[in-house]
């Protein structure tokens, strides 16, 4: 199909050029029809009328257009997606719901960043909504794997030249966010990354690059923006947070540039991170899966490592026959890690070694043992060796490692042991006071030690850990 050579709804463009219609007429058509057979309405559209919408132009019936696309990529596609001005005020579409397309992703990354810097996180929070199962996952991992418009070279005429050393600049201040969040939490530096986000997007928006730049820049915006949505998930804004998870991924997908197929299986990680954080564990397998499915086999064995082992994390709540699966993942993901080079791929958000791996161990043991308690031994094992390995700068993750260890052994029924573990969690708590991750797990936590309450140990240990949830929710 031939489009016309000014297109400025690239949305509606890519969703037409590969919908399967050989014309605009025989579009156009499709559309006449099923306004007459499913609302009653007489349409004449034809491809003058196309072009009109293609050049920028609204439509009438914008609801017919999107059922015929709808139909056509057997996957629901919201009108806003098409025409954005049709939300008259209104939230905008979920970005899942959409294709990868450069120029809509920054402009609906740009509105998201301009909400969150004037919103109270509370109602932003309770503004967007999480989406879960297949209403996220069968239009996500669609468009992850259709047509994608990158961006376009830019006018020599714009206000700034942006260089590989600007993009460098941002590369820098990513990096730098990633270390603030894993010591102290997200919370402390959060609104700083968003307002760096922002000025990466008015970078690109106002200024000119050449191709290599750009989509260096996309994938720098694709990091950046993964960045903020795991500092949002960590306070506890998971709408938020799955939000610019998205507009990472969709930025990660439409760049060009070497990193981004790193970039993509991390955001995908980081969003099943978040599904299992929500018990939603069998929405973060399929985000596993599709990250996997994304690595050409033989490739990239650190990331092929963090991602077996996050598989046998998802995998763990499923059930008992799930077990051959969780040994078989964590023992894959241990060998990937052993073969993959010291100065290989950046994944993991920067912190992918023997210590993480253990530590997530752990968990997919640990809940693997609330159905199949003995299996708490491994839980126990794993916990020791992620503490005993894991590297300075990373409070929130000792933190976790020390909760997993005290839940084990309550599971193996070392009282007095597991309540002074839990005294030093809360101990070590204290460098991570924003984390709502740590809260969550800690609440657990005095769920696994409430059958032993007459226990001394355990009453000063519950006694505490009350004093310390009710100061974080006041």
């Amino acid at each position: 199909m031939r489009l016309p050579a000014r297109i400025a709804n690239p949305v509606l463009a890519v969703l037409i050029q590969h919908s399967g219609f050989n014309s605009l007429d025989e579009f156009a058509t499709a559309v006449n029809e099923l306004g007459r057979r499913a609302h009653g309405l007489r349409l004449s559209y034809d491809h003058v009328a196309v072009k009109r919408w293609l050049a920028g132009g609204g439509c009438q019936q914008p609801q017919v257009v999107a059922e015929v696309l709808s139909h056509s990529w057997n996957v629901p596609i919201p009108a806003a997606v098409i025409w954005p001005q049709l939300r008259q005020g209104g939230p905008p579409a979920p970005p899942h719901t959409g294709p990868c397309v450069a120029a809509r992703t920054l402009d609906d990354l740009a509105a998201h960043v301009g909400s969150d810097m004037l919103t109270r996180r509370s109602l932003l929070t309770d503004a967007i909504d999480v989406a879960v199962g297949t209403a996220l996952t069968d239009p996500l991992l669609q468009w992850l794997n259709g047509p994608t418009v990158g961006l376009s070279v830019s006018a020599e005429s714009a206000s700034r030249r942006l260089s590989m050393a600007t993009v460098a600049n941002l590369e820098m201040a990513t990096d730098h966010f990633r270390e603030q969040d894993a010591a102290i939490g997200g919370g402390l530096s959060r609104e700083a990354a968003v307002g760096q986000l922002k000025h990466a997007i008015d970078m690109v928006h106002d200024g000119s690059y050449t191709d290599a730049v750009g989509n260096r820049m996309l994938a720098a915006v694709a990091e950046l923006a993964g960045m903020v949505g795991w500092m949002s998930h960590d306070v506890g804004m998971d709408g938020p947070a799955q939000r610019y998870f998205t507009l990472g991924l969709q930025a990660a997908t439409a760049s060009t540039h070497p990193r981004s197929l790193l970039l993509r299986v991390n955001l995908l990680a980081d969003m099943a991170r978040q599904m299992s954080d929500l018990d939603q564990p069998a929405t973060g397998l399929r985000m596993v899966e599709a990250a996997l499915d994304l690595l050409p086999q033989g490739t990239h064995p650190a990331a092929a490592a963090m991602l077996w082992n996050l598989k046998a994390r998802m995998l763990a709540p499923l059930g008992p026959s799930s077990v051959p699966e969780i040994r078989h993942a964590t023992a894959l993901a241990v060998d990937l890690l052993a073969r993959a080079p010291k100065d290989g791929d950046n994944v993991g958000r920067g912190y992918l070694n023997a210590a993480e791996l253990a530590g997530n161990a752990a968990l997919a043991w640990q809940d693997a043992a609330a159905h199949t308690p003995t299996l708490a031994r491994h839980a126990q094992e794993q916990a020791l060796i992620a503490l005993t390995h894991r590297p300075g700068g990373y409070s929130r993750s000792l933190v976790f490692d020390q909760i997993s260890l005290a839940a084990a052994r309550f599971s193996l029924t070392q009282i007095d042991q597991a309540a002074a573990d839990g005294q030093t969690a809360l101990d070590l708590a204290v460098c991570v006071p924003t984390s709502a991750r740590v809260l969550d797990r800690l609440r657990t936590l005095g769920g696994h030690c409430a059958a032993y309450a007459d226990n001394p140990a355990v009453r000063d240990f519950r006694d505490r850990l009350t004093l310390v949830l009710r100061r974080a929710d006041a």
